[in-house]
């Protein structure tokens, strides 16, 4: 059977798993039949301008795009290192966002420009059909800013699903529009209190899930209404007991909660809760940190805890098993303790612990050998971390994003045993250990990181001053960054020679997006000559860091009307605006 043969519904769905270059490459002028398919039959090319090349954006953008604006469905924009400037590039280029008049959904990402986040407001409230949008704003916002945010958001008449990342949390902000067409809500860096939480729900009287922060002052009283439209709640709250309660007795119609708290509450306490005011759940996952009380016997402390889970609701009827840690900073002193109660399997995504486990105490039998995190995706490995019995026998096989320590302990391989889908790894070394077989220990992981794509230096010492990049070799990694990188016990600034040999190295040759500091100007135009498959660099350049005539400001100026003459037009060379010394090229 070959492509032909297939009937038009089925090359129609086999469409979909496409990118909009790889349409236009693959299958425009095949035939009419193929070119009627694509362009009269299809409507659902999602415009992914992610990780591209300027060439490709470029011909995208010019070519492609223009033919097909009517059946665009979805927008992926991102203004990081790998695409910088991509939305100013793209709204530069008579582009406009109402233009795509089929839009159901938009993601903007990285975005610096308080003037560029107003336009894209804009426009969204002409595009009829948006049900999905996500924005991560990079700069930090005041509350008016917010408010004003909030109300565009809520004003879009179709929108379903917006998740906002804002770079602030010392403000919090509230939606004055009521929008009945929202239902799905995640929200990062906005802090809820109950007076805030009681607002937003009576702003949006459909809203179905909630994923929002809440800190709730010990003073607060607030009565809040039942709310029977949300049925999945994920929330991290910082408050007392009761004021969580209050929140929990008004959501009669929850199925899923999933919360992070500061404070403990029984299983006592939570069937006597659930049982009251949740009748409907079924999903249950908690984590839940505290400090006991001095001089506590840790034994008799984790045991009562255990046995308030023990009960026949939480065994028979609903199989929901917790585990409690007993962690200390340092075993010689009894006053930095605290203690982690939470449900397993581990459904949290992250896992940070630098602490010693004294103790631990579980109500399902099986996890005793080992506690399986599959939720887990960044992990930070630290030279002393999973040392002790009991967090030796954790196993991370899903992890996506590493920061390592070198050298590893001997365990490290059993705790994380699986790297298909790490995608970033940080490393560092430690330099209070033997340091001869680090080179080969991260080897070790690249030789089973198919996916990776990102590899971050900090710190890396050698007592034979080899450098990292001489031997490492990976298939996959496209991304490097050394702009903070110390080699033995020196800020590394690549000279002439040094961006040489990176350019030789195996990794510098795969290289597609470098992050890195140079001693001079003259070393980004050696880069950029030598360095075969490069299209994304970010760099600091000593020399503008103390300019011997004028401000930072006016260096940097300086150095960007510089490259724009050694460089082609195609190029796009900016400033970074959060950062005072780094210039972003986006070449090829």
């Amino acid at each position: 059977m070959n492509l032909e043969s297939l009937r038009n519904e089925i090359i129609l769905i086999l469409f979909e798993y496409f990118s909009l270059f790889e349409l236009f490459q693959y299958f425009r002028g095949l035939n009419s039949r193929f070119n009627n398919l694509l362009f009269q039959e299809f409507n659902k090319f999602q415009l992914d301008l992610r990780s591209l090349s300027k060439t490709r954006f470029d011909q995208i953008c010019q070519k492609y795009a223009p033919s097909i604006l009517n059946q665009i469905v979805s927008i992926h924009l991102s203004n990081d290192n790998d695409t910088p400037q991509e939305i100013q590039l793209l709204l530069s280029q008579d582009y406009r966002l109402r233009q795509f008049i089929h839009l159901e959904s938009l993601s903007i990402i990285n975005l610096q420009s308080k003037q560029i986040l107003g336009e894209i407001m804009n426009e969204c409230s002409h595009l009829p059909h948006l049900t999905h949008l996500t924005i991560q704003y990079t700069i930090e916002m005041s509350e008016n800013d917010k408010q004003h945010l909030f109300n565009q958001v809520w004003s879009l008449p179709k929108l379903k699903s917006i998740h906002l990342n804002m770079n602030s949390t010392r403000n919090s902000s509230n939606s004055t529009i009521i929008s009945k067409s929202l239902k799905y809500l995640n929200i990062e860096h906005n802090i809820y209190s109950l007076s805030r939480f009681a607002d937003l729900c009576r702003n949006t009287p459909n809203l179905r899930h909630l994923s929002a922060w809440f800190v709730v002052e010990y003073n607060e009283f607030q009565i809040l209404k039942p709310i029977y439209s949300i049925t999945r709640l994920n929330i991290t709250f910082y408050g007392l007991e009761n004021m969580l309660e209050h929140v929990l007795e008004n959501l009669p119609n929850l199925y899923q909660l999933k919360c992070d708290l500061n404070v403990y509450i029984s299983g006592y306490q939570w069937e006597s809760i659930i049982k009251k005011s949740l009748p409907k759940l079924k999903i249950f996952q908690v984590k839940m940190r505290f400090t006991p009380s001095n001089n506590q016997n840790i034994d008799e402390k984790l045991n009562k805890i255990i046995d308030s889970y023990r009960t026949n609701f939480w065994i028979n009827e609903h199989q929901w098993y917790i585990r409690c840690h007993w962690y200390t900073l340092d075993e010689k002193i009894d006053l930095f303790n605290f203690i982690d109660v939470f449900t397993v399997p581990y459904s949290f995504d992250r896992f940070y612990e630098d602490s010693i486990c004294l103790l631990a105490k579980s109500t399902v039998q099986y996890d005793k050998e080992y506690l399986q995190c599959p939720c887990i995706t960044t992990l930070n490995y630290g030279s002393s971390s999973f040392t002790d019995p009991i967090r030796s026998r954790f196993r991370f096989n899903n992890i996506e994003h590493l920061s390592l320590s070198l050298p590893f302990n001997e365990n490290f391989f059993f705790i994380v045993s699986k790297f298909v889908r790490l995608r970033s790894l940080f490393v560092y070394t430690d330099t209070n250990k033997n340091l001869n077989n680090i080179q080969f220990q991260l080897q070790l992981i690249l030789d089973q990181a198919p996916r990776l794509y990102s590899l971050e230096f900090t710190t890396w010492s050698r007592s034979d001053s080899e450098s990292p990049f001489e031997g490492l070799r990976s298939v996959s990694v496209r991304r490097l960054n050394l702009i903070r990188f110390n080699f033995n016990d020196q800020d590394y600034h690549f000279d002439e020679k040094e961006c040489i040999e990176l350019s030789r190295s195996f990794l510098g040759i795969q290289c597609e997006v470098l992050i890195i500091t140079v001693k001079n100007q003259r070393n980004i135009l050696t880069l950029l000559n030598n360095l075969p498959n490069l299209r994304s660099l970010y760099a600091h350049s000593l020399d503008h860091y103390w300019p011997e005539n004028g401000s930072v400001s006016s260096a940097m100026d300086g150095l960007v009307q510089w490259l724009r003459q050694q460089l082609p037009p195609t190029c796009a060379v900016t400033k970074d605006e959060n950062d005072s010394f780094g210039i972003h090229l986006w070449i090829r």
